[in-house]
């Protein structure tokens, strides 16, 4: 894949593989094009060239967000910032995640939001409660409780421990590792890159748009030089 901001190009053939199932953690330094790259996967940053293939026969190189929602195409996306609408209560926001399924009763979406509220009960305790007011730990809960309303396949997270006290990065994690329970194949970017690797099946480190190492998490968390140049390892 390549693809960029107007005639800037950020990455530089990349060439990433998520599996069924499967958690994989993109990881580099500041720049490297980790957020172009899943942009770019989800359409908002248009594709130069390269293909996106999801559930092995689905292309959707090219496809803008809202074509992307409003086909139903199973894959979610979860910014790193503004990713909750602050002036709605925290079941308005769900609902919205849930609008594309106009095919679906309500009974269904209720169902749905009930076994989100199993893995994020704090959302059922503020059900009326504006977004606005949550913690920072409780906005990305309800941004991935939103995504899971579209019933996806996949889930890409940017960043979502980004400016949260450990103890609530650590809850996060946590929630990230209950939703691969879940049989969700799960894309994430992140800056705590250690606590990453340790729940991913396998990872990638980009570097100035490229890839620049990739193996299984625990063979990046042990690699010296992987250790030394991005994981703060002396």
């Amino acid at each position: 894949m390549v693809s960029g901001y107007g005639k800037l190009q950020i990455i530089n053939g990349v060439d990433i593989e998520l599996n069924k199932g499967e958690l994989v953690t993109i990881i580099g330094p500041n720049g490297s094009g980790k957020s172009t790259l899943v942009k770019t996967i989800i359409g908002l940053v248009p594709s130069w060239s390269g293909k996106i293939i999801i559930n092995e026969k689905l292309d959707i190189t090219g496809m803008k967000p809202y074509d992307i929602v409003t086909k139903q195409v199973p894959i979610n996306y979860v910014p790193q910032v503004n990713n909750v609408f602050p002036t709605l209560t925290i079941e308005e926001n769900l609902l919205l995640g849930a609008l594309p399924r106009k095919k679906d009763p309500k009974e269904k979406i209720q169902e749905d939001m009930e076994k989100i509220f199993e893995i994020f009960p704090r959302l059922k305790e503020r059900l009326s409660q504006k977004a606005a007011l949550l913690s920072g730990g409780e906005r990305q809960m309800l941004a991935l409780g939103r995504a899971l309303m579209s019933n996806p396949d996949i889930l890409i997270l940017d960043e979502p421990t980004a400016a949260l006290a450990p103890v609530l990065a650590d809850e996060i994690f946590n929630k990230i590792i209950e939703l691969k329970k879940l049989g969700l194949s799960i894309l994430l970017v992140e800056q705590r890159a250690t606590r990453a690797l340790k729940i991913s099946d396998r990872g990638y480190v980009l570097v100035s748009g490229k890839v620049a190492f990739e193996d299984k998490a625990e063979n990046l968390i042990n690699n010296e030089k992987v250790g030394e140049l991005y994981l703060g390892k002396r």
